[in-house]
Order: C-alpha cells, then sequence, then structure tokens
C-alpha cells in the first residue's frame, strides 16, 4: 500500500494553510477578548478540516481503493497542527503558554494511538488495504 499520496499531499497543504490562518484569527481574537469570535473560529476551523478530510479521504478512497479509516489523514493533521502551534509559540505569535501545548500534545497523541489500534484491526481484516469483500464477491 502506497503511504504518500497525491490526495494526502494537498490535505496537508491545505490543512497548513488552514491551521496557519486559523492560529493567526485566533491569537487576534484571544488578544481583543472575544469570547463569540474564538469560539466561532474554532468552529469554523473544526468544520474546515473535517469536510477538507472528507473531501479528500473520499476521492483517495475512489482513486486508489484504500481502507485504512482515515488514520492518515489523522496522522497528517496531527503532525501539521502541532507543528505549526510550536513554531508559532517559539515565534512569540502565541497567546498559549507551552504547558497547555504539551498537555494538547499528550491527549490528542493518546487519542491517535487508540486510532492507531483501531487502524491495525482494520488491516487485519484486509488484504493489501483492500476490504476482504470487495476482491471476494
Amino acid at each position: 500500500m502506497k503511504t504518500l499520496t497525491f490526495r494526502l499531499g494537498q490535505f496537508a497543504i491545505c490543512a497548513l494553510l488552514l491551521t496557519i490562518l486559523f492560529r493567526y484569527v485566533l491569537n487576534l481574537c484571544i488578544e481583543i477578548n472575544s469570547i463569540i469570535g474564538t469560539v466561532l473560529c474554532s468552529v469554523i476551523y473544526f468544520c474546515l478540516m473535517y469536510f477538507f478530510g472528507w473531501y479528500f479521504g473520499k476521492k483517495e478512497a475512489v482513486e486508489n481503493g484504500f481502507h485504512d479509516i482515515g488514520f492518515r489523514f489523522h496522522f497528517v493533521t496531527y503532525i501539521v497542527c502541532i507543528g505549526i502551534g510550536f513554531g508559532v509559540y517559539y515565534l512569540e505569535w502565541n497567546t498559549e503558554t507551552i504547558k497547555s501545548m504539551i498537555i494538547t500534545v499528550i491527549s490528542w497523541g493518546v487519542g491517535l494511538v487508540i486510532h492507531f489500534i483501531f487502524f491495525l484491526f482494520e488491516q487485519k481484516r484486509t488484504i493489501k488495504g483492500y476490504a476482504k469483500d470487495e476482491i471476494f464477491q
């Protein structure tokens, strides 16, 4: 199974750009103490990230026939978001503390490990990334 694909790369670029924009707008909303702006910004970011993951994931499933329950997209999102989070922290363009960032890394990492375990169980039920019922019809 090919791990890095064109659609995954497109998703990574979208996630990178969207996360940079999100961090910038979120920082502005926090600086002006806008609770509504902060919540709205976060909800819009979540919806857009979900949409991009769904869109590129569906296209990849059709084009490449992958059956990986979205783990690769989740992993790319984790790397991009955590990387940008630490990047803006060290550029002093952030209102987050290092402690809250470490908590995010650990808690999201636990979720990622759980997703990876489900991914491994799903891989045991497939042959080279294809569902067995798709091969033996």
